[in-house]
């Protein structure tokens, strides 16, 4: 029987590179929601890099390309659309374009598990898609299932209850058995409702002061969109994501 591990942050990333295992990068509040809502709006290649400044460089490569991404929360100077999927949703003329990404913490999570066997990005808005999806991989590849909430970059230590949340959402619907999670989903804290989780989470009050409350209520949906993005390659240190479909394996 295929057995998911549930592993925050850098830990998380350390261990589908050991297991070469399927890994699922979780960013709640908002990366695997913006790139699963890019998927889903028709957009052909996404080129996620970790620092501003690669995207920039990609940028001279692919002049055509949007930039979509923040810092801080906020959009970085000179790019198109910031890490905001609610603004994602109301765009219409996204279809077959291609996108260059990056964000404070989901980007570099999934830069981080290149040894992995296979990387999806998934979150609320995807769940039982992105747990069929890497249900299938599992028993395909025989190989364990390591979902990563991305947590807050550069503070391990510190989790994001959005991040295990959406973890245990995704968790739950892959039905295998957990190899190891964090203490938290093992509290009350999995009886609590998704939306008031994000909604007082310290990330989804940050964003909130922001004025950026409809992104949170908007994450925090179940199942919204069925488009799962996941790491074709990597190439020249971005990590090129597509849409993933059933007949992809």
């Amino acid at each position: 029987m295929s057995e998911v591990y549930i592993i925050p942050g850098k830990k998380g990333c350390e261990k589908a590179n050991q297991l070469t295992g399927i890994a699922i990068i979780v960013d709640a509040l908002r990366a695997s929601a913006t790139l699963a809502t890019l998927c889903e709006k028709g957009v052909k290649k996404i080129l996620v890099v970790s620092e501003v400044e690669e995207a920039w460089y990609l940028k001279k490569k692919f002049p055509e390309a949007l930039l979509i991404g923040e810092r801080n929360n906020f959009k970085i100077k000179g790019f198109d659309y910031s890490n905001t999927p609610s603004e994602i949703w109301r765009l219409s003329d996204l279809k077959n374009k291609t996108v260059i990404f990056t964000s404070t913490s989901g980007a570099r999570r999934i830069i981080a598990c290149r040894e992995a066997i296979k990387i999806l990005i998934g979150t609320t808005i995807n769940a039982s898609t992105v747990a069929k999806i890497a249900k299938n991989l599992s028993l395909k590849f025989e190989k364990p299932i390591i979902i990563i909430p991305a947590g807050i970059y550069g503070k391990e230590e510190k989790l994001a209850e959005e991040d295990i949340a959406a973890s245990w959402a995704i968790a739950k619907r892959i039905g295998f058995p957990i190899k190891d999670k964090p203490p938290l989903l093992e509290t009350e804290f999995i009886k609590k409702n998704i939306k008031e989780i994000f909604n007082s989470s310290e990330h989804g009050l940050e964003l909130i002061k922001a004025g950026l409350e409809e992104d949170v209520n908007f994450c925090a949906k179940i199942d919204s969109v069925s488009s799962v993005p996941g790491v074709i390659k990597f190439c020249n240190g971005s990590a090129i994501v597509e849409k993933i479909c059933y007949n992809n394996f």
